[in-house]
């Protein structure tokens, strides 16, 4: 009888960011965010960093499974880097009470009026982000 693997054995292998990142460029962003994988103007390493970049913003919003720091970063490159900032995304993203999994279902569950707020004013300094200014 064969043993069922588990999602979280599935994942383990990308425990590390360098890991997630050449995985979710290579396998996922190839098939499923195809418009910047084959985008000739970003380099590979660039994916890579980005990636790497929207994952460490998952963490910072207390989203730690792999499964919805790909989604995260997902949303970064479909909705615009710093999609989190916005009306309605920003409260989910900070809410503490979140799990990553109900985190990412309301982001998917957003008000059409928010959502096209958001892709209409992409900031792309959030891929990185030391060239945002700081308050204060």
């Amino acid at each position: 009888m064969c043993e069922r693997i588990k999602r979280n054995q599935m994942m383990a292998p990308l425990h590390s960011d360098a890991a997630f990142a050449e995985w979710y460029v290579e396998e996922f962003m190839k098939i499923h965010v195809p418009e910047y994988y084959f985008d000739d103007v970003l380099s590979d390493e660039g994916k890579r960093e980005m990636t790497i970049q929207g994952r460490s913003y998952a963490k910072q919003f207390g989203i730690t499974d792999t499964p919805s720091q790909m989604h995260f970063v997902t949303l970064m490159w479909k909705i615009g880097p710093n999609f989190f900032t916005h009306d309605g995304f920003h409260q989910i993203a900070t809410d503490p009470r979140l799990d990553g999994p109900a985190k990412i279902n309301g982001f998917y569950d957003m008000p059409r009026e928010q959502a096209i707020h958001a892709v209409m004013n992409p900031d792309d300094r959030y891929w990185y982000p030391d060239q945002i200014p700081r308050d204060g």
